[in-house]
């Protein structure tokens, strides 16, 4: 039977695995990559060690098992990190900005009009966590890519064109259409670039890889005999990990967090996002999007008191302990959906810092992340939805899964498989009427928590009246004008 090589590029780590077309894991490694912080709001890493991490993987599955069978594979990344290389030589001139990256959020002041607009064309609120002020950023900043874009020698891309380029060798710069649509230069009716947001953040087109399907040929590995079969974003693929359960609402929890609804159409509801689950030559099928920024990412603060390892050796026992912790306005990452705001810090409602021990300020932490989870939640939810199913990192605790199942009242499913990235695109490039689902789920009952559910009340009255607070300032700004 052939196989798959699924390639995982994630924020922390590269994972690379081998299944069968019918869905059985043959093999797996990973290998971590490093994230460079100055400050809050410049988050960078480097994409020739990415590059490396992957090489690594693959040199380490070949020694685990017989790469013959291997036939076809499939590179899934994280989203809205961006890249810039030189177009002829292949030679890097920046470096990777991550998509939690915020530098050039003051840019997109100018911007605020059009708004509207440019979340119709490409699906996405104005943000910038996604690409294309990035982009902008770096053209202005950056002498090396400034240089080479006056000279039309400068690809600036999502992550996933630069290692396509690199693992197959191709001449001509290529993206697939889910990361081409988190830089928020694709019109997403279209599956093209955008004049008009291009327009709209200074960019040419000259810089930008040629958009294509999820679902098409990227050509062959330079060191081995394996087709690229499929290129798309992490959250993307988990859609496609349960096959048999496809009117839940996917929940993945890690870095930061995501909940996701597969649709047919697009449905352009301003405060949450329109995506693309995976599009082949002749079908598009779209996703409805909800995403927290503040997850893992809100868990790493603590990181400087205690190390990961014992941290969550501690939080599940906290999580039973610790009834009545306070409310931690999360605001890590600035506020994703449905809020849409990077102008409020992190704070504690009703008590000082400096007094909270670190197992209440983790577990007020964690309710952060089911808030605002639920908050998603419940714009996604209709009556066909009785089920979460939850993946990811943060999904080991069983204390979160349980307060998300309290909250929303649905049944919350956890798969054992904590790679549905990987098995989602294995899925979607493997032999659908053979496949076998085998992986355990343990779930979750909702039961009645009435302290969370007031404390879920008092996190949303103050996330609206920041966000009424924000609105008038716009109004009064605007008159002033």
């Amino acid at each position: 039977m052939e196989q798959i090589l699924v390639i995982d590029q994630g924020t922390h780590a590269s994972r690379c695995m081998v299944f069968t077309a019918d869905g059985q894991l043959l093999a797996q490694t990973s290998h971590p990559v490093t994230i460079y912080r100055q400050g809050e709001r410049i988050i960078e890493q480097n994409a020739e060690e990415i590059l490396a991490s992957i090489y690594y993987c693959i040199d380490h599955l070949q020694h685990q098992l017989d790469f013959n069978p291997v036939k076809t594979a499939a590179l899934v990344t994280q989203r809205s990190t961006i890249v810039g290389w030189h177009r002829q030589t292949g030679k890097m001139l920046s470096p990777a900005i991550s998509w939690q990256d915020t530098r050039a959020a003051d840019t997109l002041v100018a911007l605020s009009a059009f708004s509207t607009q440019i979340k119709n064309i490409s699906g996405l609120p104005l943000s910038a966590h996604y690409g294309a002020s990035k982009m902008q950023w770096l053209i202005e900043n950056d002498e090396n890519c400034r240089e080479a874009y006056e000279q039309e020698n400068l690809v600036v891309a999502p992550l996933a064109s630069y290692l396509v380029e690199q693992l197959t060798g191709i001449t001509e710069a290529v993206v697939d259409h889910v990361n081409a649509q988190r830089t928020q230069l694709l019109d997403i009716d279209r599956l093209d670039w955008s004049e008009q947001l291009l327009k709209h953040f200074k960019l040419q087109s000259h810089c930008l890889p040629r958009a294509q399907p999820c679902l098409s040929d990227y050509g062959q590995f330079r060191h081995h005999p394996i087709k690229l079969k499929l290129v798309t974003g992490d959250q993307n693929a988990a859609v496609f990990a349960q096959p048999s359960n496809r009117h839940a609402l996917l929940v993945n929890v890690g870095t930061g967090g995501f909940v996701l609804k597969l649709t047919e159409q697009r449905h352009n509801d301003p405060a949450m996002l329109d995506g693309i689950a995976v599009t082949s030559e002749d079908n598009t099928q779209y996703l409805q999007e909800g995403t927290v920024n503040g997850a893992g990412s809100a868990l790493a603060q603590l990181f400087n008191e205690i190390d990961e390892e014992h941290l969550f050796q501690q939080l599940p026992v906290w999580l039973l302990s610790i009834t009545s912790p306070p409310v931690f306005i999360n605001t890590v990452s600035g506020l994703g959906s449905p809020w849409w705001n990077n102008h409020v810090a992190p704070h504690y409602l009703n008590t000082e810092t400096e007094e909270l021990n670190l197992p209440e300020r983790a577990v007020a932490i964690i309710e952060s992340i089911v808030f605002l989870l639920q908050c998603n939640i419940e714009k996604l939810s209709d009556e066909q939805t009785q089920q979460i199913n939850i993946s990811g990192g943060l999904s080991r605790l069983d204390g979160l899964c349980q307060k998300l199942a309290d909250l929303s009242q649905l049944i919350a499913s956890r798969s054992n498989n904590e790679e549905a990235s990987a098995t989602g695109a294995a899925w979607l490039l493997g032999d659908h009427q053979h496949w076998q689902q085998t992986d355990l789920h343990e779930k979750f009952s909702p039961e009645q928590n009435i302290g969370l559910q007031n404390r879920y009340r008092q996190f949303k009255r103050h996330l609206a009246s920041i966000s009424e607070q924000r609105d008038n300032s716009v109004i009064n700004e605007a008159a002033n004008q």
